[in-house]
C-alpha cells in the first residue's frame, strides 16, 4: 500500500500518514517520554518508538511488545540493521537524499522517497502483505536516527544538545521525527 507521510505546523509536531487520496489512515506525534506514538485512524495507538537510552538505537512496539531493534550500520550513512521479531531486514539506499528502500533476505518490503514539499513529506510504499504499522514504524524510527545524526555532524565536535553551526532553521533545528524524540514532546 502506498502512503504519504508529510508533517503538519501545530504546537506539537507531528505527521499525518495518508493514503494516495488524502484520508488519513496513521499519525505520529509526540509524547513524553522520549518517543513516537504511531495511531490509526480512530486515534488507537498502534506502535510505540522509543530512542534506546545508550545508543542510538531505536526500539519499535506493537501492542506494548518490543518487536524491533533499529541501529545504523554504515560507516557512510548507507546502512540500517534492523533486528526483529518479524525477521532480519536492512535498510540501504540514499539516506541523505531520502530515497531507500527496506529489505527482508534481499526482498524490498518497504521503499520511502522524499517528495518536494515546503514541510517534510515522504512516499511511503508498503508489499500489501507485510504488517503496515510495523513497517511505517521502522520508517520512523530510520528517519529519527537519521535525523539526529545529521544533527551531529551539524553541531561538530563538542558537547551539548544545540543547534549545529550551520542552523538549517524551521523543521531542520531540532525540528522533524528525531526533534520530536530529543524533545521529549512525543
Amino acid at each position: 500500500m502506498e502512503y504519504v507521510m508529510s508533517s503538519r505546523w501545530s504546537l506539537m509536531e507531528h505527521f499525518d500518514i495518508t493514503d494516495t487520496s488524502g484520508g488519513r489512515v496513521f499519525e505520529a506525534r509526540g509524547h513524553l517520554g522520549s518517543r513516537i506514538s504511531l495511531l490509526d485512524g480512530h486515534g488507537q495507538e498502534v506502535a510505540e518508538i522509543r530512542k534506546h537510552m545508550m545508543s542510538d538505537a531505536h526500539e519499535v512496539y506493537l501492542g506494548g511488545q518490543n518487536v524491533a531493534r533499529v541501529r545504523h550500520a554504515g560507516i557512510f550513512g548507507d546502512k540500517y540493521d534492523i533486528e526483529s521479531s518479524f525477521g532480519r531486514l536492512e535498510a540501504r539506499g540514499h539516506f541523505a537524499g531520502g530515497d531507500y528502500t527496506v529489505s527482508r533476505g534481499g526482498a524490498p518490503v518497504a521503499r520511502l522517497v522524499r517528495q518536494f514539499s515546503i514541510r517534510e513529506k515522504f512516499a511511503v510504499d508498503v508489499a500489501d502483505d507485510e504488517n503496515q504499522a510495523f513497517l511505517l514504524a521502522l520508517v520512523l524510527a530510520i528517519e529519527a536516527i537519521h535525523e539526529e545524526r545529521r544533527e551531529r555532524e551539524d553541531r561538530g565536535p563538542g558537547f551539548g544538545m544545540g543547534a549545529g553551526i550551520a542552523g538549517r532553521g524551521g523543521f531542520g533545528d531540532g525540528g522533524g521525527i528525531a526533534g520530536m524524540i530529543e524533545r521529549d514532546i512525543l
